[in-house]
């Protein structure tokens, strides 16, 4: 029997005949396995080289942490507030930033009164850091409501362009950055404290699949 000191008290048996260390790795390599001792550190670096020599530098760059948060039913809505701005903050929006929501821009009757505030605080963060807000929401919007956010939203970044489209061929909500990052988020900000609703990152894929359909509906400028 041959024992291996993996360290931090661990250890590896290998039980059998007595062996030499050459001869384990010739019997391995015909079966395509290679062994060898490491550490985790050694192994992420491995993999970094491993993404930088296949896809480049700036791959590393556009890897978003797959992180979902459950928005629970409660009256704490600045708490689910804060949750969202923290994603979105991870999104890291710089140039543009779509909101696709057809019960964003509600009327009055299914919205709470400090509406337009809760708006603000979602979207300002993004809409501080970009050059075009594009909105995506239903025909049968308020259009007081979106005239007095384009106001508000104007007044803290006049150099961010303030844009709306309508369109009932969306059924989910999705905020994408940038056109290559993205979020599904479970409910309208409206919405939240009423339901359980759930918030996601969106796979790369799926923002390219989504980015394609509004492009083909005439929904991207």
């Amino acid at each position: 029997m041959t024992m291996i000191r993996l360290g931090a008290g661990d250890v590896l048996f290998l039980k059998g005949e007595q062996f030499d260390q050459e001869d384990l790795l010739a019997a391995l390599a015909p079966l395509g396995l290679e062994a060898f001792l490491t550490t985790r550190a050694e192994l992420a670096e491995q993999e970094v080289r491993r993404i930088v020599i296949e896809q480049g530098l700036s791959a590393l760059w556009q890897t978003v942490i797959l992180e979902e948060a459950l928005l629970p039913r409660t009256p704490d809505v600045p708490a689910l507030v804060a949750v969202l701005k923290e994603m979105l903050q991870r999104l890291a929006p710089k140039s543009e930033f779509i909101v696709v929501d057809r019960f964003l821009l509600p009327k009055p009757a299914r919205r709470p009164g400090d509406y337009v505030d809760t708006l603000l605080e979602v979207l300002e963060p993004a809409v501080s850091q970009v050059h075009q807000l594009l909105v995506i929401t239903a025909e049968d919007h308020d259009a007081q409501l979106r005239a007095d956010l384009e106001q508000r939203l104007q007044a803290l970044h006049p150099e961010c362009r303030f844009q709306y489209r309508c369109s009932d061929k969306f059924h989910d909500r999705f905020w994408i950055a940038d056109r290559d990052r993205g979020l599904f988020v479970g409910t309208s900000p409206n919405g939240l404290g009423r339901r359980y609703a759930l918030a996601d990152y969106l796979a790369t894929d799926d923002v390219l699949e989504i980015v394609t359909a509004l492009e083909s509906e005439g929904l991207l400028g």
